[in-house]
């Protein structure tokens, strides 16, 4: 019976595992932190490929089982610390968005540029979080709320346009969507950036030059 009652006094989780106390949960945060902070320091210090999870534990301090409960590779990693500057790019584009007196095309290629701009100032951490996906897991990518809401923003930029007479009404904005945020993929954008070393002003202006204004 006591027995009984203590299960029930217990917190459980989502997944019907006993949740940690107050001071174990500052615990995982406090690790969490230290983590993100050791893998942010060795990231742009040396870059995330030559990065080991190892060398990330060793300077965050914490043992190698706490990391991978975590993190169980550096992909995961780049994506939490994507997840700030991702959220400064969002509330960029809303307010950009939310401007009076500029036509939606004219919209479309500044938030295309704002793109090229966040991709290129994060292109070691988008790369690295992208470094370990491979088969399905890359198609994957298509269906994430983050590629999502690019394609959203783009494409609701593209039927603004048909409906103001800027762009060609038969104009096939599904496939356009995609078409315009292609070039900006983490691999192409990696090899036009660090590879042929084509300008951020050159991604802009290429992109820009796609789109169909009347």
């Amino acid at each position: 019976m006591e027995e009984a009652k203590m299960r029930f006094k217990r917190s459980l989780d989502h997944s019907g595992r006993e949740a940690p106390d107050g001071a174990k949960r500052r615990d995982v945060a406090r690790n969490r932190g230290r983590v993100l902070e050791a893998a942010r320091v060795l990231f742009e210090e040396r870059g995330v490929v030559n990065v080991t999870m190892e060398e990330i534990a060793r300077a965050a301090g914490v043992g190698k089982g706490t990391l991978y409960r975590r993190f169980s590779h550096k992909g995961l990693l780049c994506h939490a610390l994507l997840d700030e500057p991702a959220r400064e790019f969002q509330a960029e584009t809303l307010r950009g968005l939310g401007e009076v007196g500029i036509g939606p095309a004219e919209k479309l290629g500044s938030f295309l540029e704002r793109l090229v701009l966040f991709t290129d100032e994060n292109l070691d951490l988008l790369y690295g979080g992208h470094e370990t996906l491979d088969g399905t897991e890359r198609l994957a990518h298509f269906a994430h709320p983050s590629y999502g809401w690019l394609r959203g923003t783009v494409l609701g930029l593209l039927r603004s346009g048909q409906r103001s007479g800027d762009l060609a009404e038969n104009l096939d904005a599904d496939y356009l969507a995609d078409a315009l945020l292609a070039p900006l993929g983490v691999d192409l954008f990696y090899h036009h950036r660090r590879v042929l070393g084509y300008s951020v002003e050159r991604i802009s202006a290429g992109l820009r030059s796609l789109v169909p204004i009347r």
